[in-house]
């Protein structure tokens, strides 16, 4: 029916080296953020670990605040850079399905085609 299958499975192998580039880029930055938050909550707690007086306290928990807002601004930050990536991974995955259909109605229109000739 399909004479040239390598065209059929074209967008296909597009398809999983698409996957295999997203998912590698997610678990990237995943890896990263989660090292990075292991890091600053080792830092936060040896400074907390030496805080003796109350106004050094006071000071700290001030600053735990704003590193908080800080750390929540990044988060929004890298949750519309995470949806900006998917749009994109969605609309390159619709664009393969769009190709991989096309050429498969073109193959079996050929296949239809020449057995009608026949």
């Amino acid at each position: 029916m399909v004479k040239d299958i390598n065209g059929f499975t074209q967008p296909i192998s597009k398809l999983v080296e698409l996957n295999t580039h997203h998912f590698d880029t997610l678990m990237e930055a995943q890896k990263k953020a989660a090292e990075d938050y292991r890091t600053l909550v080792q830092q936060r707690m040896q400074t907390a670990a030496g805080i003796k007086d109350p106004v050094a306290l006071a000071s700290f928990v001030t600053d735990q605040m704003a590193l908080a807002q800080s750390n929540y601004e990044k988060m929004v930050g890298n949750s519309r850079s995470m949806f900006e990536a998917m749009t994109g991974y969605n609309a390159e995955v619709i664009q393969l399905f769009q190709e991989s259909t096309a050429q498969l109605k073109e193959e079996i229109k050929k296949a239809t085609t020449h057995k009608t000739k026949k």
